[in-house]
């Protein structure tokens, strides 16, 4: 038997059967919002680097304590610093009037101080304020200035969020980008998200969902540091003395309270501060989680290649005894073997794949068609799984952003023109496909109103006929409404590229129809109802054809209505055969 896949290792696709198999708790709970989540570094790579903050503030101190007027105050904050990185001050004591960046000991001293960037921050100079190398030594304000855009696992968040299945976020990093990405993502719509950094902003107006920065953030430390400034926790002594602090109090609470009552999943946050691990001893105290928790998902799942010490801690603090009894047991549970990025990024496929099987039952349950519901399931998790293997790292890059932005413009573009007939107004923007969980989509009327059920039928049948081996699928090719939402090409040697529009009436083909969109005069579009083909005559097909496909390059427009083709089949077999003929590709 191969040895399962490392988080280095796995595939999104791969991650996906995971959570179709033995986490399927875990996907459904995330899904219908029982889970936090909780942050770390791990999933900021574009923050500055830990090495360049740890050299700037190595530097700084060094030229002031080789200048005789600061020395008395920073020659000892210099020799701090080699005592925490195991130098002894003297060996190196010739290379002082040197930049720190061309020491031999230079990554030595890098590497043992990453570790200890806790206690590099809690170097003391004589008369200046306690976090001195953190605000001015190191500038933590200028090395946040120049933010990179965000990435791939903060816009999964954001979209996560946009959908309705997190709704509270604990994050120890300072930077903004989990904001950047929602603000981007619900095209600047205010108060989407609740971002709380001081206790008074716990008394704010709620959003689709809370974020509590415990550590501070440095994103309003800039813009107001008379106020936030003082949040920033990351010295030693900060850390240690953040449970007990008066200030914090109301900040404790409510994490205590989040760590209570949802389930944690764990992203690039290690857990080993001890002020982080006396959170969950205090949340255990209020209201223990319960091992075996079967049927339901575990409290905590970590997104690590391992479990490591401080997760270890967590599982030994939540669970008591329970975790001698079997602790093997209890790290299969929660150990979910990959990085943070691809689950992510296979939770929103998964969760957008499930809403759209959930309102496809929906609707064809309300016409008496819930068997073909049932049978184009398995087609839209082929085309979810289909999707993830695009989900890999473009040429020279190490992570999975361009791929995700790639996909939210391909998804807003088809489900904006699924809705209104037109593009949408900001292509960086996300187009919701409903704010309800899976298990309350039933209640949501406006969804269901939408037809966004038939979208599903729509994709299923289209995914039918690309693995029968009939049609390609591909992006548009072009950024103009000419063309379409997909591009469909017939898998013969005579097949043209042709706009595939998707549309939920014929207000929005007219729509589209009258902004230019079929001015090629070859596309193909699907409605979701069968008003079209009512305005087409009643015939058995809404479609006409010009001239032989793909012989001519003249093909005229394709338009195929589900509305008639539910109306008239029976069963899937008989659904799928119909659309077949009616692409006509």
């Amino acid at each position: 038997m191969a040895p399962a896949p490392t988080a280095n290792e796995i595939t999104v696709r791969e991650v996906l059967a995971k959570l179709e198999a033995e986490f399927a708790p875990v996907a459904d709970a995330v899904e219908n919002g029982e889970f936090a989540l909780w942050v770390g570094s791990g999933i900021s790579r574009q923050a500055p680097n830990l090495g360049n903050l740890i050299e700037r503030a190595v530097d700084y101190i060094r030229e002031r304590a080789i200048d005789p007027i600061t020395a008395a105050a920073y020659m000892p904050a210099l020799k701090e610093a080699l005592v925490l990185a195991e130098v002894e001050p003297e060996s190196v004591e010739a290379q002082y009037g040197q930049p720190f960046a061309v020491w031999p000991e230079h990554d030595a001293i890098i590497d043992r101080l990453w570790t200890k960037y806790s206690r590099v921050l809690d170097i003391r100079i004589a008369g200046t304020a306690a976090d001195f190398i953190l605000w001015d030594a190191i500038d933590i304000r200028q090395a946040f200035e120049h933010a990179e855009p965000p990435a791939a696992e903060h816009l999964c968040i954001a979209i996560l969020i946009l959908e309705g299945a997190i709704q509270s976020v604990a994050s120890a990093n300072w930077d903004g980008f989990i904001e950047a990405a929602v603000e981007r993502l619900s095209n600047g719509v205010p108060a989407v998200l609740q971002v709380v950094v001081d206790p008074d902003q716990l008394r704010g107006p709620a959003g689709r969902a809370r974020l509590l920065k415990f550590h501070g953030c440095i994103v309003h430390a800039t813009r107001e540091p008379l106020v936030f400034r003082r949040f920033l926790t990351g010295s030693y002594t900060q850390i240690m003395d953040w449970p007990e602090k008066a200030e914090f109090a109301a900040m404790r609470n409510a994490v205590v309270g989040l760590a209570t009552a949802q389930k944690t999943l764990v992203l690039g946050l290690s857990i080993q501060d001890n002020n982080l691990q006396t959170l969950f001893a205090r949340a255990k105290a209020t209201h223990a989680w319960p091992w075996p928790c079967t049927p339901a998902a575990p409290a905590h799942i970590f997104c690590e290649d391992n479990i490591r010490q401080g997760q270890r801690d967590v599982l030994r603090l939540s669970y008591g005894d329970a975790y001698n009894d079997n602790p093997a047991a209890i790290h299969d549970a929660t150990l979910l073997r990959a990085w943070g990025e691809k689950v992510l990024i296979a939770l929103v496929l998964k969760l957008l794949a499930d809403k759209l099987t959930r309102l496809m039952e929906l609707g064809l349950t309300a016409v008496g068609k819930r068997p073909i519901a049932d049978a184009l399931e398995p087609l839209l998790k082929a085309l979810r799984d289909d999707i993830s293997d695009l989900a890999v790292p473009t040429l020279g890059a190490q992570n999975r952003a361009d791929f995700v932005n790639q996909a939210i413009a391909l998804w807003s573009r088809m489900l904006s023109v699924f809705r209104s007939g037109s593009l949408p107004g900001n292509p960086a923007a996300y187009e919701t496909l409903s704010n309800s969980t899976p298990h309350l989509i039933a209640a949501d009327q406006n969804a269901q109103a939408m037809c966004l059920g038939r979208l599903g039928v729509a994709l299923s049948l289209l995914q039918f006929g690309r693995t029968a081996g009939l049609w390609e699928l591909r992006q548009p090719i072009a950024n103009a409404v000419t063309s379409g939402a997909i591009t469909a090409r017939a898998s013969r040697p005579d097949g043209v590229d042709r706009p595939l529009f998707i549309v939920k009436s014929a207000t929005d083909a007219i729509a589209l129809k009258s902004n230019g969109a079929f001015a090629n005069d070859n596309a193909i579009v699907v409605h979701a109802d069968d008003t079209w083909h009512q305005m087409a005559g009643g015939g058995a097909s809404a479609r006409r054809v010009r001239a032989a496909p793909g012989r001519t390059g003249h093909v005229g427009e394709t338009h195929v209505s589900l509305g008639d083709l539910l109306s008239r089949c029976s069963d899937a077999a008989t659904l799928q055969k119909e659309f077949v003929t009616e692409m006509m590709l």
